[in-house]
């Protein structure tokens, strides 16, 4: 088992070094998608959804990674080769108010319109409601691992870092979401209602009528 890990782990070397971008957007997507397997089963007690897991892989492909990847890219230009305390606290201070705060309001939007398959009208109202809060409770989370991350995370593995503490995260969140919309409300069913009044009413009319 030993000898297949050291493998695994040589063959991700090799392909981080040759590859970078494709091999944290495909990391990016096992780990996406195992989030969503974990959460599933702590929600249903068993896996159900293999089209909802591909779909969260497919964003860990298209966004987590990429994302990640020439935000830390672009960070590192900032601040090329600093891990004194100072820099790294403005390195997590600059995370913190802008990458994080859209990272989370997309993935929001993302398992609103696309797993949940809700409205835009809907989705507004959901970020105006929860978003806040969303956004609180990753600050509790991620300020320490952003600065984890800056300050004793190699460059070149400070993705695979943010993935697994996103695995985490990203369960919270995916649980969340479930929750809220199995709290949210029903629509009245007004239309089908609406119909038998007007008849009630016309026979009503009718009997007025005959007196």
């Amino acid at each position: 088992m030993a000898a297949v890990l050291s493998l695994a782990w040589q063959r991700y070397l090799f392909n981080l070094n040759q590859k970078p971008l494709r091999t944290k957007a495909l990391t990016s997507a096992f780990i996406a998608g195992l989030s969503d397997v974990i959460a599933q089963r702590i929600i249903s007690g068993g896996y159900k959804n293999s089209r909802r897991t591909l779909a969260i892989a497919c964003y860990g492909l298209i966004w987590n990674g990429p994302s990640a990847h020439f935000w830390q890219k672009f960070m590192e230009y900032l601040f090329p080769g600093k891990t004194d305390m100072k820099t790294v606290l403005k390195k997590v201070l600059i995370d913190q108010l802008s990458y994080g705060p859209v990272c989370n309001l997309l993935f929001m939007s993302f398992a609103t319109t696309v797993l949940e398959g809700r409205s835009l009208v809907f989705l507004r109202a959901k970020v105006q409601r929860d978003y806040p809060l969303v956004q609180l409770n990753g600050w509790k989370v991620w300020p320490l691992a952003a600065l984890i991350n800056y300050r004793f995370v190699p460059l070149q593995f400070r993705v695979l870092f943010i993935n697994c503490v996103a695995l985490c995260w990203s369960i919270f969140l995916l649980m969340r979401a479930r929750n809220m919309a199995g709290l949210a409300p029903a629509p009245a069913p007004q239309q089908q209602q609406q119909p038998a009044q007007q008849a009630g009413a016309k026979a009503t009319a009718g009997v007025n009528k005959e007196l």
